[in-house]
């Protein structure tokens, strides 16, 4: 039975509608661009953040587009953790609205960045260019943090970085992780010998391989090798599970290698760690203490001052991020974190042939470890934990998600006549 016109005839779609579908991608690909970006040069945390502002409007709108997220227990953990650490707002001391209101915005932003870099990766370009963006940002940035050192060397030279990477840990952190970028966009070159996009991620990383050193962080050092290691083998190895028994085989040869270094070689431990273990099991024993006693199950709050002196030095935060985790929300924080690494451990694992899978393997390899003896603020405006912990979390939704992650189209119902 053949149709009327009136029953073949489609409804008009607005213009704005059919842009907003069109260049989805593209625009939020811009927003984080411009946010990642500006971390490497903006002093301001807030001036930094106003991309991510756009970019959480942006992809609020779109709600429809990817609610079927909320089908998947990974994608629900990570709601539940976002959700729950700001909510420790309410038993913190002292109690503060206006930290609780700051707190609950910053969720939401780490939530939409998770969200556009999922729905970002269901197009083949994104995840090339993002290595770019992530290892030329960092380049350049370290790039100019090096002129500064070599003009006017600080008293204790060390390399710090420009804008929000001011701190020697953050600057070798995230430099690693741009030199990562760096070589995964190297090995994904045609021609690895001529052509210009070899020889900019070549010299990408060579440029980041010295920053990385001058920072004089032997965790960005160490853990920065580890994450290098860990591409290379990622992109060398066929079976993931060959991949987990030589980079465990590997990681435990290096630990042995600095261990019997470190105590038998003399002159090693001042090269290994100049610095002793800085406080570090001092700093430890304090935070586990007063979790101990005041809030083991559900922390003491997010917005509890965890300033302390430890050896008649001040202490700002407990250096670990999972025992900052477990100050903020207590053991119930820590399974949701837990349950967010094992669910993006999964994902990564078996989507292993898939190059952004590599990528967020490398950085998970790196920052893991890094943050057994650094970082404290895993829901925070943008900053290094975006680049070293949620970026892996959101490639990850993103392999997982892809069915739930409706095509540009279908969310605008363009007609496809």
């Amino acid at each position: 039975m053949a149709l009327t016109p009136a029953e073949t005839e489609q409804p008009a779609v607005p213009k704005w509608r059919r842009v907003a579908v069109e260049y989805r991608v593209p625009i939020t690909a811009a927003a984080m661009v411009a946010a990642l970006a500006s971390m490497f040069v903006l002093t301001s945390q807030s001036g930094a953040s106003f991309a991510t502002y756009l970019l959480a409007s942006w992809v609020l709108a779109a709600l429809p587009r990817w609610r079927g997220l909320f089908l998947d227990w990974g994608f629900l953990a990570i709601v539940a953790l976002l959700a729950y650490l700001p909510l420790t707002s309410l038993w913190s001391v002292p109690w503060d609205g206006r930290g609780a209101f700051g707190q609950t915005v910053r969720a939401v932003l780490v939530l939409t960045f998770v969200v556009a870099i999922a729905e970002c990766l269901q197009v083949d370009w994104f995840r090339q260019r993002m290595t770019w963006v992530v290892a030329v940002a960092g380049a350049l940035a370290a790039a100019a943090a090096m002129w500064f050192f070599f003009t006017e060397p600080p008293w204790d030279n060390r390399l710090n970085g420009l804008g929000q990477l001011d701190t020697h840990v953050a600057a070798g952190l995230v430099y690693a992780v741009a030199g990562i970028c760096a070589l995964a966009w190297l090995l994904a070159s045609e021609d690895r010998r001529l052509g210009f996009s070899a020889l900019s991620a070549a010299v990408a990383a060579a440029v980041l391989a010295v920053a990385v050193p001058l920072t004089g962080s032997r965790n960005a050092i160490a853990c920065g090798l580890l994450g290098a290691l860990g591409l290379l083998l990622a992109h060398s190895v066929k079976r993931p599970a060959r991949f987990a028994m030589l980079g465990i085989a590997s990681a435990v040869a290096l630990l042995a290698a600095g261990l019997g270094a470190y105590h038998f070689v003399a002159g090693a431990d001042a090269l290994i760690l100049p610095r002793g273990d800085s406080y570090r099991l001092g700093i430890w024993s304090y935070y586990v203490e007063r979790i101990g006693s005041d809030g083991p199950w559900f922390g003491l709050g997010i917005l509890t001052d965890d300033a302390t002196q430890v050896g008649g030095w001040p202490v700002q935060h407990p250096h670990n991020l999972f025992l900052a985790v477990v100050w903020q929300g207590g053991l119930l924080a820590l399974a949701l974190l837990l349950a967010v690494i094992v669910a993006t451990g999964q994902t990564l694992f078996a989507h292993y042939a898939r190059p952004e899978a590599k990528l967020g393997m490398a950085i998970w390899i790196l920052a893991l470890p890094a943050y057994l003896i650094d970082g404290h603020e895993l829901v925070d405006k943008i900053g290094w934990t975006w680049l070293l912990f949620w970026l892996p979390v959101g490639i990850a939704v993103g392999l997982r998600g892809s069915a739930a992650l409706a095509d540009a189209r279908r969310f605008g119902a363009l007609p496809t006549g």
